[in-house]
């Protein structure tokens, strides 16, 4: 098969950041097609922690009033 060249982009699909140093080009296992491995990016990993936080935060405080 011909090796065919691409200069290719990737964005977050939640934010829109670019994140081409988060992807890593590879070869799928099976068939040895091209792909990518792409990690999320990092501002909205920050930020669902963030949420993850607050909401376990405010369910603590939830159950606490409950239990009084």
């Amino acid at each position: 098969m011909p090796a065919i060249e691409v200069d290719i982009e990737i964005f977050c699909g939640c934010c829109g950041a670019g994140i081409c140093n988060n992807a890593t080009p590879g070869k799928t296992i099976g068939r040895g097609q091209p792909c990518f491995t792409v990690n999320p990016c990092e501002k909205c990993l920050s930020d669902a922690v963030e949420e993850s936080y607050q909401k376990g935060h405010d369910e603590g405080l939830e159950e606490g009033k409950v239990e009084e």
